[in-house]
């Protein structure tokens, strides 16, 4: 019964983990080997979903970079492209330009576009959130900046807030015509609290008797009713962003057609910079080849 029950081990080959034995010449004791076991593969989308925060997050990627420098800039990717956050989404855009990610911010290919979308994330302040990158010197730039040195920054990235006006199809080719907007600080008065009445009433009543001995008497009164009212409450000066056209137009070169980019309605486009045409009444027209977009968020921080 023994020997019956030691025969499938005896001729296959039984998994294990256990050290396996290497082959001797004959006569000599055998001598055993261990396997390395492979490590498993990193799985960033886990590593972000397993912080509490986005900032949490990026100080957990930011120290795992100094142990692996890929892993750590996936598990940075991973924390800005998680979703649904339970309290806010990854909109600090100073934790990425504070110095620690400054080389891979200017080396790695996905870095334009993971800071778009943080820049999406804010609410889609191009002109107020392009300086903050620079800082870190990422090759990212705006589309006024192109526009008045085309031979600079042709084939460069440039990220634009814009609202599609046209898009037109011809074969396996589509071109959308995109209007540059912007957001600009306005100030307005807000009441604060209720409303305070004050109303007020009077009157005044006159009488007056003249006596002469040549032209007769002469008497006259008169009455004279006042009343009033008084509002008054307390205002205050709020700023609120007011979306405005820059005037700067653009064609940008889409992959195909996407029913998600609703005309009139403002994204975050990520693109290329091809280069300048010149438009009607000779006004120049920028030309791009889209990469991505973003819808910005409506609440801006900055």
């Amino acid at each position: 019964m023994r020997t019956l029950l030691a025969l499938p081990c005896l001729l296959i080959a039984c998994a294990t983990t256990e050290p396996i034995a290497a082959p001797s010449p004959q006569g000599s004791p055998t001598r055993l080997e261990a396997v390395p076991r492979q490590p498993a593969p990193f799985d960033a989308r886990n590593f972000a979903a397993t912080q509490l925060t986005p900032i949490e997050c990026e100080k957990a990627a930011r120290h795992l970079r100094e142990v692996n420098p890929d892993q750590g800039w996936a598990a940075l990717a991973a924390c800005i492209e998680r979703s649904r956050w339970p309290r806010g989404e990854f909109t600090n855009l100073e934790l990425l330009t504070a110095g620690a990610w400054d080389q891979d911010l200017q080396t790695r290919p996905d870095a334009p576009r993971l800071i778009a979308k943080v820049m999406a994330l804010r609410g889609g302040d191009v002109e107020g959130d392009i300086p903050l990158v620079q800082k870190s010197r990422l090759p990212v730039f705006t589309l006024a900046a192109a526009l008045r040195q085309p031979d600079v920054y042709r084939g460069r990235w440039i990220v634009v807030r814009a609202a599609l006006s046209d898009i037109r199809q011809e074969g396996t080719k589509t071109a959308a015509m995109m209007r540059e907007t912007s957001l600009r600080a306005t100030a307005r008065e807000v009441q604060e609290g209720s409303i305070s009445r004050i109303d007020r009433s009077g009157s005044t009543t006159a009488r007056a008797e003249v006596q002469t001995s040549r032209y007769g008497d002469a008497r006259g009164s008169a009455q004279i009713n006042s009343s009033g009212r008084t509002e008054y409450s307390r205002v205050k000066q709020r700023f609120e962003n007011e979306r405005v056209e820059t005037g700067r137009i653009a064609v940008g070169k889409l992959a195909q057609a996407d029913p998600f980019l609703e005309p009139e309605k403002d994204f975050l486009f990520l693109a290329r910079f091809d280069g300048v045409s010149v438009g009607r009444e000779e006004h120049p027209v920028a030309m791009l080849t889209v990469a991505g977009y973003f819808q910005p968020n409506a609440l801006l921080i900055q």
